[in-house]
């Protein structure tokens, strides 16, 4: 009976928790036992069906395709049954009652009724029986004739050949009495009888985990875990052998198993495209004749002069796309564009290989010309590798709903979906579930998993490998050991299912007729990832929300507002050199992909002269080429001295100054020199990217010497038929493998860097409308705003404190200054915020009072939003004294709004009318300081003053670093001046005291660590000595060597008042210079001509002896310090 066993009834890890079967390590263990079939059986999903096919497949093993599924019966009670595909029709029909399980709506958990198994019954095998059935339970409790009745039901939707009783034998308790019962019942009914085995996990070894992964989806400890289905270690993937001493009597039952594993046949193609049809407007021919006129009224449009070479390339690229099939894919995308071009809603030029299509740009899809750029179209879509092409579309991040709402009506919400993604288990998350399943000590696993570095891509092996902490832990704690190796079980195991952040799928046929259907949320998603539907041909569209296009259209429309000016932003010059010079000099903070530090020192070393070296940066900026960048820099301040290793390469490589940037020059040269065509050179460039040695060099022989076709003719010319030499060529093709490893898309670079040169332009022109929109846009990022806010202040532009008379919710303009709407106040209610915009309407609030009275009404007021009003300055305007109102707030507050609230709800006031508070309590208006602090407490960062102003110029003379400039540091000391903003303790990993101290300058704002226990103080200004390391986990840690506190003599100014300024005073305050020379600023100021001078040098107001000179020689009353 060899071979004649199949398991049928196996759960994956996509059953999400509820076993523990790697789905790697499964198919791998399959092979080992030497399975020619096996089916997947997942609860009620069918998650991991294409990764089982592909895997099993690959492993020469016939995949099954099937799902262990709910079913409702009556008296609101749910059982389970298997069913499996026979064919493709019978997966679609499973794909469609796995997807009931979910989008059939008004159900409060996952079911199937017996009238939706009905309708989709058809080429299903039925296997019914399991422990989880309706039949066990009625056998168990001896209820024959429900049982029968069952049955009768299967009979009457499934032919006799397609229903099976399922025989289980787990040793568990009642196993032997339910085996007979079991066999006497299908004998009475007569039914076939199949064996499976319940696999839920590989090893019977494994059971522990098994049970481990239960807890952590029903959010139990393993000794809470109650287990009634699984109390033995049986339910893994035996082999035929064992299957067979278990049931050694039973041969027609097992034979079963392979003869229903040789009837189920199902197959996915992935080899043909499933595209949703256009349809064309009535009255023309065919979707062919539809889109030529589209490209012919979108060329002539966009080139003024229509040369031979543009009509070429698109004649070209229009009968590539008909050919390959996609004409539906370009009007599909066109489509939805102009939908959302005509709709004002922003669209961005560009993104990704789109560009290099002059198709994609008469069509208005993307705004970069790739005739201009030299761009070429086989990188997008390659008629020598049949793929999908890609179009990814940037949308405004506010109305990217709207576009995908357009396309669910435009194609039916039964044909449009959004697509899954699986949460997988790394390190840390997994030394945290089990953890806390094993009950171990919270202290303990959080000590643990801090020790874990924080990478995407890190490994348990990794881990312990680079945390030498960890490895030491590991080695020498025995139950730290335990945890480990227990997590290390789970590591990368499907966890959770979630949503694409932008993928949408679109189908021809409704989408269950090609998958089945989820919902995450309330959101339907597909049971397949986005890379498993583009396999099986589906069209896959990634809808982007990207915040700069936000950001550019609401500076537009402010613009408008404020000016009355129309702004065509696609339109702008190119060449604008005002624009150019904002990059040149590196005043690019608040510009897309333009504006981090390394960015801007790269820019103030380049001084990029054109847009051309714009998309240049943006490609090299980034790890790999980055290391090109000073060969870029010297190569283009001294152009001459390029040295190219064929003259052929200048034409190709003159614009970049002889550096390989873009995978279009790789592209290029393999053309130029090897002979390729632009789709074998995409191949290449493919290739290449792969990193596979074994590929590179069998690329390398084709590249020198060519390649043949089997009748001799030529298919690739090679460098040496094409008149290279060999060594030449070997030269080349490495230089090519060396920069084609990084080479960047150079259609996406010019795409994002014109997104970036028109933010550029926008805050050039137009510097406070960009810069409040950009604020807006970033007002929930602290760090962000924190930047963007220091950057506002540096541009001058005014900034207006919160006032309930003048701010919106959001930031605002106002006179040419900036008003900070109510939305920076902590804790404040959008929906005060709107009550208080309506109440103005009235008329402005003309005192406190009086804005309670207006407001007492209003259900979203509460006492705390009203004094961080106060506290912000948004009463400034009606009254002078905050400190006063604040005083008062409670007391009034209460007598007006408290007082409304209860009367409108019936509650009796204590408080008569007549003892109505009617002044505030009189007190001093806060000092500088303390208006500074509330300012930062409720706003989150300093307006009116900020503490550091006074010390500008000693800040200035110590040439201290910017805080904004250390955060990019991975290692050094630096001095830093800064004002302490807090001073807090924690506890560390080995339980001792640390100082946490953040700080802050004009740029930003950090955390630092005192290790020291320094004497410093919130509220102080320090010069900082700061270490800056970067730990094993590739955490950066900012620790304090020293701080000395910076004198308050030093923020003061000395102040000499003079008859006139002749030269025996310029000699005298010459002297005191030499003498007493210093950190303070001098002001003079002349009587007899009744100016003011700033001295340059400047004098050390510490120095008593100073001080003393200038009484003998000025007067005591004609100086002061202040």
């Amino acid at each position: 009976m060899a071979n004649d066993f199949v398991h049928l009834n196996v759960h994956t890890e996509y059953s999400l928790l509820n076993n523990y079967n790697p789905i790697e390590k499964l198919v791998e263990k399959a092979k080992e036992l030497n399975f020619k079939a096996m089916a997947i059986t997942d609860y009620n999903n069918m998650y991991g069906v294409i990764d089982f096919y592909k895997r099993c497949k690959k492993n020469s093993i016939k995949p099954i395709i099937g799902c262990e599924l709910t079913l409702s019966y009556s008296n609101n009670e749910f059982y389970n049954i298997i069913l499996l595909a026979k064919n493709n029709l019978g997966y679609k029909n499973l794909c469609k009652l796995v997807s009931n399980l979910y989008v059939v709506e008004n159900r409060n958990r996952e079911f199937i009724t017996f009238d939706e198994l009905e309708k989709y019954s058809k080429n299903l095998i039925l296997i019914v029986g399991s422990k989880r059935s309706f039949i066990r339970k009625c056998l168990y409790s001896e209820d024959i004739l429900s049982a029968k009745n069952e049955i009768l039901n299967f009979k009457s939707l499934f032919n006799r050949e397609d229903l099976f009783l399922e025989l289980n034998f787990h040793f568990e308790e009642n196993d032997e009495l339910m085996m007979n019962r079991y066999l006497e019942f299908a004998n009475e009914v007569n039914i076939e009888t199949v064996v499976t085995n319940d696999v839920h996990y590989l090893e019977n070894t494994d059971f522990n985990l098994f049970k481990i992964a239960r807890c952590i989806s029903k959010g139990v400890l393993l000794s809470e875990l109650k287990e009634d289905n699984f109390t033995q270690a049986e339910y893994f993937l035996k082999s035929e052998e064992e299957m067979l001493k278990i049931f050694s009597t039973l041969e027609d039952s097992m034979y079963n198993t392979k003869m229903i594993a040789q009837r189920c046949n199902v197959e996915f193609d992935f080899s043909t495209y499933h595209l949703p049809e256009y349809k064309v407007p009535d009255g023309v021919s065919t979707k062919e004749d539809y889109l030529h006129s589209l490209i012919m009224e979108g060329m002539k449009k966009r080139y003024e002069n229509l040369t031979d070479e543009i009509k070429k390339r698109v004649n070209y690229e229009f009968s590539v796309i008909n050919k390959m099939g996609f004409t539906d894919y370009f009007l599909i995308v066109w489509d939805f564009v102009n939908f959302a071009k005509k709709n004002k809603i922003p669209v961005g030029p560009g993104r990704g290989s789109g560009a290099n299509s002059i198709v994609a740009y008469c069509l208005e899809i993307t705004d970069i010309d790739p005739i201009e750029y030299d761009l070429i179209f086989e990188r997008f879509l390659n008629p020598e590798r049949v793929s999908m092409p890609d179009f990814d579309i940037d949308f405004c991040n506010e109305r990217r709903e709207e576009v995908i709402d357009y396309v669910i009506k435009k194609y039916g919400k039964n044909h449009v979906s959004q697509i899954i993604t699986f949460g997988t288990m790394k390190p840390r998350a997994a030394v945290r579930d089990i953890g806390r399943v094993l009950g171990y000590k919270l202290s303990t696993v959080d000590k643990v998993a801090k020790l874990i570095p924080n990478n995407l891509d890190v490994t348990f092996k990794n881990a312990l490998r680079d945390s030498l902490e960890l490895k030491k832990l590991y080695d020498e704690d025995i139950n730290i050991k335990k945890l480990i190796n227990i997590s290390e079980k789970f590591e990368k195991f499907h966890r959770h299912i979630s949503i694409h952040a932008a993928g949408i799928v679109i189908t021809k046929e409704e989408l269950t007729e090609y998958i089945p259907l989820a919902k995450s949320g309330e959101n339907i998603v597909t049971q397949f990832n986005m890379v498993e539907l583009e396999e099986l041909g589906l069209l896959k569209m990634d809808f982007l929300g990207l915040r700069t296009l936000t950001v550019i259209d609401d500076t537009i429309k402010l613009v408008k507002k404020n000016y009355n000016r129309d702004i065509d932003i696609e339109k702008i010059s190119l060449n604008d050199k005002n624009i150019l010079n904002l990059f040149k000099t590196a005043d690019t903070i608040g510009i897309f992909q333009f504006e981090s530090t390394g960015m801007r020192l790269f820019l103030k070393d380049l001084k990029a002269d054109n847009f051309d070296e714009l998309v240049a940066a943006n490609s090299l900026f980034r790890p790999g080429p980055m290391n090109q960048i000073p060969n870029y820099i010297k190569n283009k301040r001294n152009p001459s001295g390029i040295r190219y290793l064929d003259k052929r390469l200048e034409k190709y490589l003159k614009s970049t100054y002889g550096i390989i940037v873009y995978q279009e020059q790789v592209m290029q040269i393999a053309r130029e020199l090897a002979g390729y065509t632009w789709g074998q050179a995409d191949n290449l460039r493919k290739a290449i990217g792969k990193k596979h040695m074994d590929i590179m060099e069998y690329n390398r022989k084709i590249f020198i010497y060519g390649l043949d076709n089997l009748d001799g003719s030529i298919k690739i010319k090679g460098c040496i038929r094409n008149g290279v030499d060999e060594k030449l060529a070997q030269n080349i093709f490495d230089l090519i493998v060396e920069f084609g490893n990084y080479a960047f898309n150079k259609s996406h670079s010019a795409c994002y860097s014109l997104n970036a040169y028109r933010t550029a332009y926008l805050k050039y022109y137009y510097p406070l409308e960009y810069m409040v929109c950009l604020l807006n846009s970033v007002i929930n990022y602290e760090r962000q705003f924190f930047l963007y806010f220091q950057e506002i202040k540096r541009m001058g532009i005014k900034i207006l404190l919160p006032s309930v008379n003048f701010s919106f919710y959001k930031i605002s303009t106002e006179n040419k200054c900036m008003r900070v709407g109510f939305s920076q106040i902590k804790g404040f209610n959008r929906l005060l915020a709107k009550d208080i915009i309506e109440a103005r309407k009235a008329g402005k609030f003309k005192n406190f009072k009086e804005f309670l009275e207006r407001l007492k009404d209003s259900k979203n007021m509460n006492l705390i939003s009203i004094e961080n009003l106060i506290k912000s300055g948004a009463f400034d305007e009606i009254e002078k004294n905050r400190i006063e109102i604040l005083n008062s707030c409670e007391t009034l507050f209460t007598q007006i709004v408290s007082k409304s609230k209860n009367e409108l709800s019936g509650q009796l006031s204590l408080i008569s009318s007549d003892f109505m508070q009617e002044k505030f309590v009189e007190s001093k208006n806060f000092s500088k300081d303390d208006t500074l602090e509330f300012e930062k407490d409720v706003l989150g960062f300093y307006i009116s003053a900020h503490p550091l102003d006074s010390y500008k110029e000693y800040i200035k003379s110590k040439n201290s670093m910017k805080l904004i400039d250390l955060k990019v540091l991975d290692k050094g000391i630096y001095k830093v001046i800064v004002y302490v903003n807090s001073v807090k303790t924690r506890k560390s990993k080995k339980n001792k005291t640390l100082k946490i101290i953040n700080v802050e300058d004009f740029s930003s704002s950090i955390e630092l660590l005192d290790v020291m226990d320094l004497d410093i103080h919130k509220g102080k200004i320090y010069e900082i000595s700061v270490k800056v390391a970067v730990n094993s986990f590739g955490n950066t840690n900012y620790t304090i060597i020293d701080a000395k506190e910076i004198e308050e003599i030093y923020s003061k100014k000395l102040y000499i008042k003079l008859e006139n300024f002749d030269n025996s005073i310029k000699k005298k305050l010459g002297e005191f210079s030499e003498k007493y020379g210093g950190e303070n600023q001098v002001i003079l100021y002349i009587l007899s001509n009744n100016k003011t001078l700033r001295l340059e040098n400047k004098f050390d107001l510490k120095n008593e002896n100073l001080l003393i000179e200038l009484e003998n020689n000025f007067g005591k009353d004609c100086f002061y310090i202040n």
